[in-house]
């Protein structure tokens, strides 16, 4: 493969300046996509427990290490610390800024790779739109920030396979290891890069000094989440369940170790896939993994990129868990670029017409992708696709909740919990039967000083009892609206909108005291 730029048409001869330009607008387009359509309350389930402990400074997090995402952490307490915005907002706009960062690393790193505007653009627009990564980028998770430090981590590959300076080795693993801090997911490119280093100073591209240095800062992107492994390594002397803790929380080790494939999980994950990219982007992510020898891509980076995109994919396929969507976004990443390249192949095309012809369909498909996803959710409500797996939480529309990117109009769980909050008053009970809907509730309440409401999970009935008998409100939150699981032990569930509050009768009222 040519190590040397392509002079043929098309090849790109700006200067750095004007490349930089180019990444500052698709960042700032991207941000005010992603701003403008982000969630601004309480959320349900990870993404409220993400709130609530960036919220209240508890960086601890009850399922283990794994789950303690450092760096996510103190940038949303970075986010919060003005006091400007309202706190939901401000850390759900720690995911849109990365989500912002993700798309414009793509940009670059394609721009890097083809030396083609028109590709790199179109692999960032495919990721900008795609429905999951828009999703996430408007709502706090740690999962666009894995995608941006990813991103910038494959810029770096590719810029020092190009030029070999140390610099860009120095920076990809310095990206790597920020991005162990924030998630494990980053651990699955670490060992692709090792081999890029060994390779880099068995052909005597770099010393041992550069080794050692490179090493050093990947260490010192990690701090954030290593020191907190050692200090508890060191606080509870037990250094195998701590190892395990930080490798897989204290409950996903067999999802994470799971080496079975289903059917059905393929089949769900490859509609994921297309769903998130209804048009060109997935076949010319696949032209462009076969026709990356055409360009200026060399060797190491094709290869260590490649190895990344089949890791992620033999990772994600067989976690079996119910998000598994969420962890597909290094993988889009991966496809993005690729696609690309994939694109920048179509541009040197001889033939004029068929050229023309798929790049004009091309830009009409992602002209048309966020009306597809305006579309889809009422269809699939119509003809009741989701009648499975509809989970059915109070004030959530689920078709809206899986399908549409825009977490804007999705207000549930703010809802759900000022309804809450509203009906117990200031020294009520809340039994919440979804233990992720309890992160959206006590989120009001310390918004709204409401420091005397009880709230309760599991096993309530003496709890109920006794709130019954001190003629206290009685409000049930239910795991599914049509059905609620918990039974009062006197009286019955009145039904107010989604949630139920117990009414009693004056009989029942006095033996409860």
């Amino acid at each position: 493969m040519s190590e040397t730029a392509n002079s043929g048409p098309g090849t790109d001869s700006h200067t750095p300046r004007i490349r930089f330009n180019g990444w500052l607008v698709v960042f700032l387009m991207s941000f005010i996509l992603y701003a403008a359509t982000a969630n601004r309350g309480p959320q349900w389930q990870d993404s409220g427990s993400h709130i609530i402990r960036i919220f209240t400074g508890d960086i601890s997090n009850p399922r283990g290490l794994a789950l303690f995402h450092p760096l996510h952490y103190w940038l949303g307490r970075l986010a919060i610390a003005p006091g400007v915005l309202e706190p939901c907002f401000a850390i759900t706009l720690v995911s849109s800024l990365a989500g912002a960062l993700a798309v414009a690393n793509v940009f670059g790193c394609v721009l890097s790779l083809t030396r083609k505007y028109r590709a790199a653009l179109f692999a960032a627009v495919s990721l900008a739109l795609a429905c999951t990564f828009w999703q996430l980028a408007t709502l706090t998770e740690t999962y666009t920030l894995c995608a941006a430090l990813l991103a910038g981590e494959c810029w770096c590959l590719v810029e020092f396979a190009r030029q070999r300076r140390r610099w860009f080795m120095y920076g990809m693993l310095l990206l790597n290891g920020l991005g162990i801090a924030n998630h494990m997911l980053a651990s699955l490119t670490t060992p692709v890069l090792a081999v890029v280093v060994f390779c880099a100073i068995w052909r005597k591209h770099i010393n041992l000094k550069d080794v050692i240095i490179a090493a050093v800062l990947w260490l010192v992107g990690t701090l954030p989440y290593s020191s907190l492994v050692v200090a508890e390594m060191m606080g509870s002397a037990d250094i195998t369940g701590t190892i395990r803790s930080a490798l897989f929380g204290r409950s996903y080790a067999e999802n994470v170790l799971n080496t079975t494939l289903s059917l059905r999980v393929l089949t769900v994950s490859l509609g994921y896939m297309i769903y998130n990219f209804p048009n060109l982007l997935l076949p010319s992510a696949f032209y462009g993994m076969a026709s990356a020898r055409q360009f200026d891509t060399l060797v190491v980076a094709r290869r260590a990129l490649l190895a990344g995109l089949i890791i992620h994919v033999c990772f994600v396929l067989r976690y079996n868990i119910v998000d598994q969507h969420t962890f597909f976004l290094p993988l889009y990443v991966l496809l993005a670029i690729f696609g690309g390249v994939g694109a920048a192949g179509v541009l040197q095309w001889g033939r004029l017409k068929a050229r023309r012809v798929v790049c004009a369909l091309g830009v009409l498909l992602l002209l048309t992708t966020p009306v597809v996803y305006g579309v889809v959710p009422a269809v699939a409500r119509h003809y009741d696709l989701l009648e499975k797996y509809a989970r059915n939480k109070p004030y959530r529309d689920d078709y809206n909740y899986l399908l549409a990117p825009w977490s804007i109009a999705e207000r549930s769980a703010e809802i759900m919990s000022t309804e809450a909050v509203r009906l117990a008053g200031p020294r009520g009970l809340i039994v919440v039967e979804d233990a992720m809907a309890r992160f959206a509730i006590q989120y009001r309440m310390l918004r709204t000083s409401q420091h005397r409401i009880e709230m309760c999970s599991g096993d309530c009935a003496a709890s109920i009892q006794k709130a019954v008998g001190e003629e206290r409100p009685v409000v049930l939150v239910p795991q599914n609206v049509a059905q609620p699981n918990t039974v009062p032990p006197m009286g019955c569930w009145l039904r107010s909108g989604d949630l139920y509050v117990v009414k009693v009768t004056a009989t029942q009222s006095s033996q409860a005291e």
